[in-house]
């Protein structure tokens, strides 16, 4: 197995848990180790590995920051030592094994500086086992050391966390593990695609082992030379092409071509819940890529991250966050469903049909707030422009046409409301407030009196607030 042969021997080749190493690193340099450690995180992403190097750092002689030296005697006998004793609580998890496993810490190590018991899958542990094993991890002898592995923190009892030097692993990041799968083709001598290579990576899901594993199979079947077309085959994956035109028609509300993609990818013989998940998968790339704004947020072929960035700009973050509410409640009713065929269909032709989706109470209420924040702003712009004027602007002017009058104001048209006839302002009284205002700057250029003709009944128009004549504020170029 790859995972296993190419499994790290010190904390160089340790890839994507820097976090953790940091510590570990200055034991080992130090040689200054605790008696206890709780190891916890996704699977596949060095607990096991990091415990057995962790153990033959310990009983090194020459330990550097980077871990056992690999050459002193100890390092050479730590694989066949009895002093190291591993034990798989997920099969052994009864108070007798653990009974067993604590019997030898009466005793000194017989090759090695010190005994290490780890101890992988601890939280499948019954309760008189961790109850067991409370006094050891208090006040174990100062020649043992105990490495506890789990993937689920919240099963371990917080009598025994509160014992241990606690380090939590996180899932692998995408760079990292591109940069050992590279390192593990190239010592095979396979080629992979670039696209071959995030779909692996998407799949392992920050699990190394995984993405060790998927890849080994590719290896097998391809003769090292790996395809995309041969990664999505193995993987069972759908049609990328197919579920991005799917949304891509529910974006464009195309009823017809959604369901000509859905009798495409059932004809294919994927069934109803992978069309669902896999949709699913798709939107939250799509929202992912729209709420960045980066295209390379998303791990994926070029093409479909192209497409996706596109589809995205087409839809609104409400609409697209619509979708994925629709399918998710798709997913949960599809698992008790009798004809889950039915059910998708029904769900494609109400995300895909306009009227449908308007009349749904959540697209309803964000177009609200967008037309509310629509007024909100156009009602700001207009009281700007009511009390700040650029010198020289507001000069009245008459056309030659007809008696009309017009205010130049900066670049915006202020609205009237009309009312029997007559044409009033929509706020007299922010018009008033800034006819008194351009009437005190009349004389605003170096002291001179404007040469604009008087207009007659002005401040008779001023104080009715109507006038049989056409009052405006237009744009003036």
């Amino acid at each position: 197995m790859l995972y296993n042969s190419y499994r790290p021997k010190d904390f160089t080749e340790v890839k994507g848990q820097e976090d953790v190493l940091i510590t570990l690193k200055k034991q080992s340099f130090s040689q200054k180790f605790g008696h206890a450690y709780l190891f916890a995180g996704h699977r596949g992403t060095g607990k096991t590995t990091i415990a057995r190097i962790l153990s033959k750092a310990i009983n090194c002689e020459h330990p550097t920051e980077d871990g056992p030296c690999g050459h002193c005697p100890n390092c050479l006998a730590y694989g066949k030592s009895l002093d190291v004793l591993e034990l798989d609580a997920a099969s052994n998890n009864g108070v007798d094994k653990i009974k067993d496993m604590l019997a030898q810490t009466k005793y000194r190590p017989v090759q090695l500086k010190s005994k290490v018991f780890i101890i992988d899958e601890v939280h499948n542990l019954s309760a008189a086992a961790f109850d067991a094993l409370l006094k050891p991890l208090e006040e174990p002898p100062s020649y043992c050391v105990f490495v506890l592995c789990t993937t689920e923190l919240h099963k371990i009892p917080v009598t025994i966390r509160s014992r241990c030097e606690e380090y939590v692993f996180h899932p692998i990041a995408p760079e990292p593990m591109r940069e050992r799968l590279k390192e593990v083709l190239k010592d095979q001598n396979a080629t992979c695609e670039e696209d071959a290579l995030n779909l692996i990576i998407r799949n392992a899901n920050g699990g190394l082992r995984d993405a060790l594993g998927i890849l080994e199979q590719l290896l097998t079947s391809t003769d090292n030379n790996i395809t995309t077309e041969a990664t999505k085959k193995r993987l069972g994956s759908l049609d990328s092409d197919r579920i991005l035109a799917t949304l891509s028609a529910i974006s464009a509300y195309d009823t017809q071509s959604a369901l000509n993609c859905l009798e495409e990818l059932s004809e294919q013989g994927k069934s109803p819940a992978l069309i669902t998940e896999s949709i699913l998968s798709a939107l939250m790339d799509i929202l992912t890529i729209k709420t960045t704004g980066h295209p390379e947020s998303v791990l994926h072929s070029k093409d479909y991250v192209q497409s996706a960035f596109e589809i995205g700009n087409d839809m609104s973050f409400e609409r697209l966050y619509w979708l994925c509410e629709q399918c998710c409640d798709l997913r949960s009713s599809i698992r008790g469903s009798v004809n889950p065929a039915m059910d998708i269909k029904l769900a494609l032709i109400k995300m895909s049909n306009r009227e449908l989706t308007d009349s749904d109470p959540a697209i309803m209420s964000a177009k609200i707030r967008k037309l509310e924040q629509e007024l909100t702003d156009l009602r700001s712009t207009v009281e700007k422009l009511m009390h700040v004027r650029p010198a020289g602007t507001a000069i009245l002017q008459e056309t030659p046409q007809s008696n009309e009058h017009f205010y130049a104001v900066d670049q915006q048209d202020i609205p009237f409301e009309i009312s029997s006839g007559n044409q009033h302002l929509a706020d007299e009284e922010l018009y008033s407030k800034y006819y008194e205002s351009y009437q005190e700057d009349e004389e605003w250029e170096g002291g001179m009196q404007s040469d604009r003709p008087e207009t007659p009944d002005e401040e008779e128009m001023i104080s009715s607030g109507s006038t049989q004549t056409s009052v405006l504020f237009k744009i003036r170029p």
